[in-house]
Formats: structure tokens, sequence, C-alpha cells
């Protein structure tokens, strides 16, 4: 049976979500623009990484920039100090990290 992927769910500071997929210590997948999906295709993707998924593997789209690889783009999302955080990966869950995208997909608004 194929080891899980870990994965990171990151909230930017202008309430960007970002996920990050990882096979080891590389990003093998990356996607942005979370906050504008339906919040049920975020909690569909979560919940097949916990099943196994394999976003590569399985073709899941990705919106890439023309030149970028994913390890790229996590590098240059998290080689500021400030501005980023990582609210939910394959640990846990972190509202106390969440700006309102965070709160909104983890159905956590008030």
């Amino acid at each position: 049976m194929a080891k899980k992927l870990s994965y990171q769910v990151l909230e930017d500071n202008g309430g960007g979500l970002h996920l990050a997929v990882f096979s080891g210590d590389e990003c093998i997948y990356y996607a942005s623009g979370l906050e504008h999906l339906p919040v049920a295709d975020v909690q569909e993707m979560l919940q097949a990484l916990r099943d196994g998924a394999h976003p590569v593997d399985d073709g899941w789209e990705s919106d890439l920039p023309d030149g970028y690889t994913p390890q790229q783009l996590y590098d240059e999302l998290t080689s500021y100090e400030y501005g980023w955080e990582i609210i939910a990966d394959d640990a846990g869950v972190y509202p106390e990290r969440m700006g309102a995208a965070g709160r909104m997909v983890f159905g956590l608004d008030d």
C-alpha cells in the first residue's frame, strides 16, 4: 500500500487559500484560489487526500503558471516570514490561525 501524501492548506494575508501536497519534502502539487471554490469541493479534496488520493497520478487540475513547478510556487509563498499561515494539514485543522477565508472553507464562520 502506498504511503499517504502529506499536505498543507495555507492562507495568505490577502485571504487567498492554497493547497500544497508533498511526497516526502518535495511539493508535487500546488493549487491556489481555493477560496473561490464551493466549500464542499475543498472538503472533498481534503478528504480524498486523507483517503490516499494522489493528485498527480489521479490527474487533478492545477493552475500552475507557465514555467513554474509546484515546489517553486510553494517556496515563493513561504519565503516570506509573515503574510501566510498553515491553517490545516494532514495532522489537523488550526482555527486560531485562520482568517475569514479559512473559517468559511472549514465551516467555522460566525
